[in-house]
């Protein structure tokens, strides 16, 4: 019998969503394992042979996936029911150029804003990014966060300039998404899909609704009230909030780490 496979994942990252919902949306029993951001990286490149320094990475049959989408494109082959791809080739191709689109266009900068509205709060960046920090853990890294900060800055490359960027893709982002969306209130198709899946989950640190799966130290925070606007103005806030508690199904993880 294989052992199931184990997920090495970051438990408040967009792309590692995307990843475990795919899991547990086709209730594949597997293991996570959780890493402290900035740890993670040595360890991504320590699994895949140093093909990438990310995570989320699947580790199947001794074989490591990196990438979110070639990871949902294992599973879409290895478990293909209940399927995220639509099974029309016209359907299917128009949902995974939208995974694609979405994954370069709207990932990186909704995740460089929530850092950088984060950034001047450091109580609040550490719960939201390492969520288990408690106690005696929790005030020395605050203590130490005045000296971090600006690595962070320099690590995800927060200027002016690069949060102005930022902000016009997802504005852009938001415009596609209004223009793709159908009545039925899927992006593809007449049932939930990768796409809708990664959209949902990319926004999912702003939206912050109640079906995450782990707990959310920016759920109504005053700080990031600015992008959850953006996102209400293209409709992306009660879609991805429905989404998540329609399509957000219980974990199948066997074993948390």
């Amino acid at each position: 019998m294989n052992a199931p496979p184990v997920l090495h994942h970051l438990k408040v990252s967009h792309y590692n969503e995307k990843v475990r919902w795919a899991l547990d949306y086709k209730g594949i029993p597997h293991v996570r394992k959780a890493a402290i951001p900035g740890r993670h990286r040595k360890l991504a490149k320590e699994l895949t042979g140093g093909t990438t320094s990310t995570f989320p990475v699947l580790v199947e049959n001794g074989y490591a996936i990196g990438d979110s989408s070639r990871i949902i494109a294992h599973l879409e082959d290895r478990y293909p029911s209940p399927p995220l791809y639509p099974r029309d080739l016209a359907e299917r191709r128009r949902a995974l150029d939208l995974e694609d689109f979405f994954d370069e266009q709207l990932g990186p900068y909704s995740r460089l804003l929530v850092v950088h509205h984060e950034l001047p709060d450091g109580r609040l960046f550490l719960k939201t990014f390492v969520p288990d920090l408690n106690g005696a853990r929790l005030a020395m890294a605050r203590a130490q966060f005045p000296v971090m900060r600006p690595r962070i800055r320099k690590l995800f490359g927060i200027d002016d300039e690069a949060v102005s960027h930022a902000l016009h893709q997802v504005h852009a982002a938001g415009a596609r998404f209004r223009a793709e969306v159908q009545p039925n209130g899927y992006l593809v198709g007449d049932d939930f899909s990768v796409a809708d899946l990664t959209v949902a989950s990319l926004v999912a640190p702003i939206v912050a609704p109640q079906d995450f799966p782990y707990p959310q130290a920016q759920s109504g925070h005053p700080r990031l009230e600015p992008l959850r606007d953006v996102l209400d103005e293209y409709g992306l806030l009660d879609w991805t909030r429905d989404m998540y508690t329609r399509k957000r199904r219980r974990s199948a993880a066997i074993q948390e780490q």
